[in-house]
């Protein structure tokens, strides 16, 4: 799981890792500080659900940042944001049963991962790398395309 990749990193993941915060940003849901801090947002955080979701595609970040990733490098947070998308809840949540294309469970090997799941993976990038650098869509898009298959292949 993310937890024991991010302790593979030398690094003890505790609950002072993430603050519950008013965001002022009302659109904002979570985000990561340099500390590394996972910020979840009170105010925009509607269930139990959203607060998995958001905290699943943080940890990713957070894995990333251990990683000594170049947050400053548009690619670098195109690819984590294509991690974190592809590896948290916010796509399963609304493809898991469509997560797979074909096969069986007795022919696992026959299964693809359905377009319907890498567009919401590449969408959801796409937005993301829109609101961190305030770019329009068509350049978010130009950046997240260019990585997207070498990234979304990746393992956590």
């Amino acid at each position: 799981n993310i937890i024991s990749k991010i302790e593979a990193q030398n690094f003890k993941f505790s609950q002072s890792c993430i603050s519950c915060e008013y965001c002022p940003n009302a659109g904002l849901k979570g985000g990561l500080t340099v500390d590394p801090e996972i910020v979840l947002c009170e105010n925009s955080l509607k269930s139990a659900s959203d607060v998995e979701t958001v905290l699943s595609h943080e940890l990713v970040h957070f894995l990333d940042h251990l990683k000594k990733i170049d947050w400053t490098d548009v690619k670098a947070l195109a690819r984590s944001e294509i991690r974190a998308s592809k590896f948290s809840l916010e796509c399963h949540n609304h493809y898991g049963a469509n997560l797979w294309e074909g096969g069986s469970f007795a022919e696992p090997e026959t299964c693809t991962i359905s377009q319907q799941f890498k567009n919401c993976v590449r969408d959801r990038a796409i937005d993301s790398v829109k609101i961190i650098t305030h770019c329009n869509t068509a350049k978010a898009r130009s950046i997240v395309d260019e990585v997207f298959e070498k990234s979304f292949s990746e393992e956590l």
